[in-house]
């Protein structure tokens, strides 16, 4: 007989009387151009940064102002602001004759924006910054290993750590709050990674394939994609990683979204209509718990432990080491009995 796991039960038992948490609100496309992706706030909620036709733009949060402020005849993209709001960071790549092409990290400063300084060397791919919350580290992509692995690094670019290893290419990291944490995506699932050189673990691994988890402000949700409605839509899940709710419906792509400082807004990149623009989505109820819902297929079913089963499976597995400690057995109680019987006769 299958036994469920108590906490699972009593989670269940929680989740029964709760309503479904977040709370969709209006939604609002912001851009209206070719190619615009990779949404990121800046700290006071103000600015958007965002990639356009593989140039560096920024706009009012209400989608005014659309301004340029870094281009070149290369690709850049992937931009995010650094903790005070002055420079936005962002992966570019060079072109040089006569050498491989490589991707690199730059920053720019927004209030001067011929001010541009390459952060990251030039010896393996790296890409897709964004600065902790405290600004003391930047954590991106890097190549320096075989394949894309997360990397932290100071803001000026020193004291390269490699926080993941894996044979697969991670996706962008994201920060927690508290800069304590990680979450990406791996291989279609959302792990966590502690930048202390913990084990990552998977946060949601099930048939679908995942990608751009970002914490909420909170840290209470992870916003990410998923293709498990036929679509890539965006979704949010609890942080403890049970309890899921979807955020779009549209017969269209939804990619890269992006928290507002406040929370109650996500900024997304969206083909709706044909070309990839950035819009946002009015977000609100986002502090109470997800229902489990749709996760309820994911909850652990374990067998009651059955000590005679235990002991026929090891036999099978193990016979020779099954016979040694048969043999030791018996002579320790051999042993025993003959230790008993001598005393007897003192």
């Amino acid at each position: 007989m299958v036994l469920k796991i108590a906490l699972i039960a009593s989670l269940l038992l929680i989740s029964a009387t709760m309503a479904s948490a977040v709370t969709v609100g209006e939604t609002e496309q912001l851009t209206f151009e070719v190619n615009q992706r990779a949404p990121a706030w800046s700290p006071d909620g103000q600015l958007i940064t965002y990639s356009s036709e593989q140039a560096i733009w920024s706009m009012n949060a209400d989608g005014s102002e659309q301004t340029r402020i870094y281009d070149t005849i290369a690709w850049e993209g992937e931009p995010s602001f650094s903790a005070d709001g002055k420079y936005i960071y962002f992966a570019t790549e060079h072109v040089q004759p006569f050498s491989s092409n490589f991707i690199s990290i730059r920053k720019v400063e927004i209030a001067e924006k011929s001010n541009s300084l390459q952060v990251a060397d030039s010896t393996a791919d790296k890409r897709a910054p964004v600065m902790s919350p405290d600004g003391t580290k930047i954590a991106y992509l890097s190549k320096a290993a075989g394949n894309y692995d997360i990397w932290v690094m100071n803001p000026d670019g020193s004291s390269n750590r490699q926080i993941t290893d894996s044979s697969s290419d991670e996706g962008a990291p994201a920060w927690s709050p508290d800069g304590k944490m990680l979450v990406y995506s791996l291989e279609g699932n959302i792990w966590e990674v502690g930048i202390d050189g913990s084990v990552p673990v998977v946060l949601r691994d099930d048939a679908f394939e995942n990608t751009h988890p970002v914490f909420s402000p909170d840290g209470t949700k992870i916003a990410f994609v998923s293709d498990r409605s036929g679509n890539s839509d965006l979704w949010v899940m609890n942080s403890d990683n049970l309890g899921i709710e979807q955020i779009t419906f549209d017969n269209s792509s939804q990619t890269h979204p992006a928290w507002s400082p406040e929370g109650d807004k996500l900024a997304f990149a969206s083909n709706e209509g044909g070309d990839f623009n950035i819009w946002t989505i009015a977000l609100s109820d986002i502090d109470s718990p997800i229902e489990l819902g749709q996760d309820k297929e994911l909850i652990i079913e374990e067998e009651p432990f059955n000590i005679v089963k235990e002991i026929e499976d090891f036999v099978l597995e193990s016979p020779l080491r099954t016979l040694m400690i048969l043999f030791a057995m018996s002579v320790v109680i051999m042993l025993f009995f003959l230790r008993n019987f001598l005393k007897g006769l003192d």
